[in-house]
């Protein structure tokens, strides 16, 4: 009776997990930093696979971009405030460094960098028709025909 309790609950997590992951934490732009074709993208409630990761971009790609144009892309994880441009607080020592930071010129404020740590995913779609994907040391492509492959499209052996 105890492992039909366990199992019920179980279930009913996953389910509200399930629910919740498909009804509320939709994934929404909150800012656009860059030029025609080059642009970094500021998301929140991304999802969390790759595979589906790339299906909202596929889904969303045509709000930003007509479909046979070449671009570059660089999604961002952003919870709507933009950091200041001035060294990490790392307690005794002091730093000066601000490399962690991507600043962007178009926020006129003090105000205009985004960490980045948060980085999601870089997009590429190239003259040829493909769609390159990178995240996390992982790379995946899109091919015209819809196919998505995982791994580079060109690798070169040298013997």
């Amino acid at each position: 009776m105890r492992i039909k309790k366990i199992i019920f609950f179980i279930a009913a997590l996953v389910i509200v997990l399930f629910v919740y992951m498909n009804f509320f934490h939709v994934p929404k732009v909150l800012a656009i930093h860059g030029t025609d074709d080059i642009k970094e993208v500021l998301i929140k409630n991304i999802p969390f696979t790759d595979s589906e990761k790339i299906k909202w971009w596929e889904r969303n790609s045509e709000k930003f971009f007509n479909k046979s144009q070449v671009y570059s892309v660089s999604l961002w994880r952003f919870d709507g405030t933009y950091l200041k441009l001035a060294p990490k607080d790392s307690g005794l020592f002091p730093d000066h460094d601000t490399d962690y930071l991507l600043c962007f010129d178009d926020v006129k404020s003090d105000k205009s960098c985004i960490d980045k740590s948060n980085w999601i995913m870089d997009i590429t779609k190239s003259k040829d028709g493909h769609t390159y994907y990178q995240m996390g040391g992982r790379s995946y492509y899109l091919k015209p025909s819809g196919e998505l492959m995982k791994g580079e499209i060109f690798k070169t052996k040298i013997k």
